[in-house]
């Protein structure tokens, strides 16, 4: 402490090395809590318990809406209806079989499965949803007749409101608490009706021998389910996703044990949390691969700061071993100290890693027991920082003895891992790792084509973590010989001028020189490596991101609305619209198997979306729409559906698809003519194109229900004036860029963009600060040199050539360093995920601009650092330095 500019340096710089640390806590936190947050909000249903009867329902609902965590549980039932009749102005209107669902007045309290379009619920009154409103015709207000089965009396209902049925999948899914949640074919008429009407008027035309009975087959219920559906309350889901689906599953557990076995629910939440869960551990991973080098690369920087004062040190323990001290008060000495310091440094660098956050992240959550656990981490991290760099720089100090410590000159022996050449095994099993991950495909990430989740092995951190291990002890081992050996090679032995004595002086210097090579090169590394990566997988993100949506614009209308409102011309005048597609998202049976299928018209599918070769098997896309347009009922089968039925191109494929004139399946034909493993907005698993006339013409269905836009504007701008045309149509409108924010939560893109904004600020400021460092410490270490050059006639600007040199040669070599090592880095971890990517990238992205900027920041400190030196040179105390021993 009797240095103080010294002693700021080291906490400046500890500071700086722990705040990276806070700054990485606090995202990965937030990213974790927001990502429960997600999960849980898209979840329109949490739980469906299905029950035996209407008091058994009413019962368990109140009884489990009383049990803590519970935020609302209703009893609801659903039916199906074999048809429907309006008579309208031009005479009497029918519509197909459908389903009913039936909810208490208080259901959309906290249940986000219906929207409301016009009215509202009322006792015996009935709300269309606005397929069923369209196809018959009515409005509030109109009467209208149900037939819940054949050969029972139809009933009249007034109308009294119009809705979209938000989640029709998972309200009319099989309930199987035993399978979990299981997809399902939606009804496409749905009728509502508040559940008392529906249990005195509807019920009972179905008889007890139906009553509760359903199949487990989609679309094929036969009588009631009566159901208890209850929604968690949010409050009660906190941390993590594993955390929150942990308290989910514990909330659950103790809600049936409660109730004695009366009820055993479909636990939708549930899914969605586990699902989240193996994102989020994900995305911890890719976290830690690309951030914790930084890290401890940075906290390598506390201990090139404590190498200021090591010589010093080095006397001065020495010193006071000869006055009696043991090496046990050495040791507390050098424990208080960096308990001192690292206090200060921990609270400093938590409040500068918060602050770095709110500035290039903002929206994190800062709440007390948060900021408290962030720096008191930060602080212990500091104090073991600050110790670790101490005890490091003066451990021959402590260890000698006291003659050896007054010495200057001091012999080293070599480490156990350089005798055993670690440094060049870690690189040669990185570098066989690497070649096994790109010549077999091997990925961290297992099972991609259904639900993405991580393979647990360390087989993934070997590869990367070996590369930074061995290169980093090889530098170690080297020692600077090689730009040693060059220095001196180009200055002579002999050499009289001053060019020539400043590289032979650098020559004498490897040792020191390197030092700044290992932190400098290894700082620059990190940048690269992380600059590279990034901007890869942020463009993959938005590849991905049009992958699912399929399109800069999306709209999702209900089936008819395309065709009535003619609404694709409509979204064609909307301004920034440049060209709009319709599609059909429909469902179909390729043998036990329901896979979504869609209806695209070829002739211009591909004006408002992008398709890519890479999409396709054995074919281009041109080639796949080709072959579309010239097969009427040609179908392109996903890559799985081809292997697991061992079909090929030309195979008579026989579908069973839904025909919504009767509400009933029905075989129809295709023919085979390609094979996709990729398309716009459909799922990652098993699914089919075909042409939209066509399956129109086999489903009867009234008009597609999703329509493309690409955009010339801001796509969000576009979406928004997009929402007021479909909106009375109770339509949906997605833009590219919430996608990508949507879709980075999920495991195909976890988002980087938080992260690396974090760390690349953190990359400039530490690379920067090596430098200044470097050229602080190399003045520390020549003070009495360069005071004795000043002594015989040497000028500021003879001595300024030397530090010049040697922060020349550590600028090149750290940047050569950084450029080889950090573009390994990024391919190793391009391959290593490369399953992730969907699809996979063709080139690296290189982001130049943060490369230049990161660059510039280390050759201008260097300069600085350099110029304010040869100022404080000027100053030196010439006679005090010459004394010192």
């Amino acid at each position: 402490m009797r240095i103080p500019g010294r002693t700021l340096l080291r906490v400046s710089v500890l500071a700086t090395a722990v705040a990276l640390l806070a700054a990485m806590l606090l995202f990965v936190t937030n990213s974790l809590t927001t990502m429960t947050a997600t999960a849980v909000r898209s979840v329109p249903l949490d739980w469906q318990g299905p029950v035996a009867s209407q008091q058994q329902a009413v019962n368990l609902a109140a009884a489990t809406g009383h049990q803590p965590g519970i935020i609302q549980a209703s009893a609801t039932a659903t039916a199906p209806f074999s048809g429907a009749s309006h008579r309208a102005a031009s005479g009497v209107v029918q519509s197909a079989s459908g389903s009913i669902l039936a909810v208490p007045p208080d259901y959309l309290a906290h249940m986000n499965t219906i929207r409301f379009l016009q009215g509202g619920f009322a006792p015996g009154k009935v709300v269309l949803d606005q397929q069923e409103a369209a196809t018959l015709q009515a409005a509030v207000g109109d009467s209208i007749t149900i037939t819940p089965a054949r050969g029972v009396a139809p009933t009249s209902f007034v109308v009294s409101g119009v809705a979209v049925v938000t989640a029709s999948d998972v309200l009319f899914q099989p309930l199987n608490p035993l399978v979990g949640p299981a997809p399902a074919q939606p009804p496409a008429e749905i009728i509502v009706m508040p559940f008392d009407t529906f249990a005195t008027t509807i019920a009972p035309s179905y008889g007890s021998a139906t009553a509760g009975s359903t199949s487990f087959v989609p679309g094929a219920q036969t009588g009631v389910q009566w159901q208890v559906q209850a929604q968690v309350d949010p409050a009660a889901l906190t941390g993590s996703p594993s955390h929150a689906a942990t308290q989910a599953t514990q909330i659950r557990n103790r809600v049936e044990r409660n109730l004695t076995g009366r009820v055993q629910f479909v636990d939708n939440l549930g899914d969605s949390l586990n699902g989240a869960a193996g994102d989020a551990l994900y995305a911890e991973t890719l976290y830690i691969m690309l951030a914790l080098p930084g890290a401890l690369i940075a906290l390598g920087l506390a201990y090139l700061a404590a190498l200021g004062t090591v010589d010093r040190d080095r006397r001065d323990l020495a010193l006071l071993r000869a006055r009696g001290a043991t090496r046990r008060d050495l040791i507390t000495m050098a424990g208080f100290e960096s308990v001192l310091v690292g206090t200060v440094a921990g609270v400093l660098g938590s409040l500068l890693g918060m602050a770095v956050v709110s500035w290039r992240v903002g929206g994190t959550s800062l709440t007390p027991a948060r900021v408290a656990g962030v720096t008191a981490a930060c602080i212990v991290l500091a104090i073991a920082g600050a110790g670790a760099a101490r005890i490091g720089a003066g451990i021959e100090a402590i260890r000698s003895s006291v003659s050896e410590g007054r010495r200057s000159g001091r012999r080293h022996t070599k480490a156990l891992w350089q005798r055993l050449w670690l440094d060049v095994i870690a690189i040669l099993i990185s570098g066989l790792i690497y070649w096994l991950t790109v010549s077999t495909g091997f990925s961290a990430v297992v099972n991609p084509d259904s639900n993405p989740t991580l393979s647990l092995s360390v087989y993934m951190f070997f590869a990367p973590a070996l590369l930074w291990l061995g290169v980093t002890l090889l530098l170690v081992r080297l020692r600077g010989r090689a730009l040693a050996w060059l220095a001196a090679r180009a200055g002579g032995s002999r050499s009289t001028r001053l060019p020539g004595l400043v590289l032979s002086s650098a020559g004498r210097r490897g040792a020191a020189i390197n030092r700044g090579l290992v932190v400098v090169g290894l700082l620059l590394a990190f940048g690269v490596n992380l600059g590279i990566f990034t901007a890869t997988y942020d463009r993959q993100a938005l590849v991905d991101a049009q992958l699912t949506l399929g399109a800069d614009v999306a709209i999702t209308v209900p089936p008819g609305a395309t065709s009535a409102g003619s609404l694709t011309s409509a979204v064609a005048a909307v301004p920034g619209v440049t060209a709009t597609t319709a599609l059909d998202h429909s469902y179909a049976y390729v043998g036990p198997d329901l896979q979504d299928t869609f209806g695209i018209d070829a002739a211009n599918f591909t004006a408002a979306t992008t398709l890519r070769d890479s999409y396709f098997v054995g074919s281009t896309a041109a080639q796949a729409i080709d072959a579309l347009k010239r097969t009427p009922d040609g179908i392109l089968v996903s890559k799985e559906t081809i292997t697991d039925y061992q079909l090929k191109l030309g195979d008579l494929l026989r579908l069973r698809v839904l025909d919504h004139t009767t509400g009933r399946f029905h075989v129809a034909a295709f023919h085979v003519v390609g094979i996709v493993q990729e398309f716009p907005s459909a799922p990652k698993d098993s699914f089919m194109v075909t042409n939209l006339a066509y399956l129109q013409q086999v489903t009867h269905d009234s008009g597609p229900n999703v329509v493309f836009a690409s955009t010339s504007g801001t796509p969000s701008t576009v979406a928004s004036r997009a929402a007021q045309v479909v909106k009375p149509l109770g339509g949906n409108v997605k833009n590219i860029t919430d996608q990508v924010s949507q879709t980075t939560s999920s495991i195909t893109t976890v988002d980087l963009n938080g992260i690396s904004r974090i760390e690349q600020v953190f990359a400039v400021v530490l690379a920067a600060a090596a430098i200044a460092l470097f050229v602080a410490l190399a003045v520390a270490e020549r003070r009495q040199e360069f005071a004795a050059m000043a002594a015989v006639g040497a000028t500021i600007r003879d001595i300024g050539a030397f530090l010049w040199s040697e922060a020349l040669i550590v600028l090149g070599a750290s940047l050569l360093l950084a450029t080889g090592l950090g573009w390994l880095l990024s391919m190793m971890m391009v391959a290593m995920l490369q399953h992730v990517f969907d699809p996979p990238p063709d080139v690296m992205t290189v982001p130049w601009r943060f490369l230049i900027e990161l660059g510039l920041a280390a050759v201008g400190s260097g300069v600085i650092a350099v110029a304010l030196t040869l100022l404080i040179l000027r100053r030196l105390p010439l006679g005090a330095i010459l004394r010192e021993q």
